[in-house]
């Protein structure tokens, strides 16, 4: 799917506005190479996400840490602290680097979007499920570009298939959200999150 002119315009501009190592990172989450590949991209997502929805309303921690293996086994592959900002890493994803950069931007997606109402799965997690879908077309990513945006339409593949099994409230709620955002928003919705978020206007 092509992405509308002026979404592809402002994710070129986002990526244009990187800095690289603006904020370091360490990972001691995996491999030495892929912990390198962590803390190389991390600044890079960092830069990209705040620049492509603005502020962040909670900085992610400069110490990335792994998942513990309870949530990795409960289905959770990353994670974010809304007291903290620390993101964990699930250590399936070594290896993967669409999958480690779609995660990284969904947790720091999480960072940028803080200060909206917090604990609704359907906007908390199925607007930022689309969003990184969206942001996964962005120039920045560079060779890893089509394995960012399969990365990104697998997780909303998994998202729609819990969702189907009609199991719980959260499946059932993440992937209606992430359904809605594209329906009703559609690829527009980085501008008009970034949008409302400089107006001060705070809801979802």
């Amino acid at each position: 799917m092509a992405l509308p002119t002026e979404v592809r315009r402002q994710l070129r501009t986002a990526t244009r506005r990187v800095v690289r190592g603006r904020q370091n990172f360490t990972c001691q989450v995996f491999n030495p190479e892929w912990n390198a590949f962590v803390t190389h991209w991390a600044p890079i997502v960092h830069d990209f996400v705040e620049h492509a929805l603005g502020p962040y309303a909670i900085q992610p921690h400069p110490v990335i840490e792994r998942l513990h293996d309870g949530d990795h086994s409960a289905g959770a592959t990353a994670s974010f602290s809304m007291q903290d900002g620390r993101i964990q890493l699930a250590t399936s994803m070594e290896g993967l680097p669409g999958m480690t950069l779609e995660k990284l931007t969904h947790e720091m997606t999480h960072g940028s979007l803080a200060a909206f109402p917090e604990g609704d799965m359907f906007y908390e997690e199925g607007y930022v499920d689309y969003s990184v879908w969206v942001m996964a077309h962005a120039p920045v990513w560079g060779e890893h570009r089509e394995a960012m945006i399969q990365a990104a339409a697998y997780n909303i593949a998994q998202r729609r298939d819990r969702g189907l099994r009609d199991t719980n409230d959260y499946d059932r709620k993440r992937w209606a959200g992430g359904l809605f955002a594209m329906l009703v928003h559609g690829p527009w919705i980085i501008g008009n999150l970034k949008m409302k978020k400089l107006q001060g206007d705070l809801t979802w």
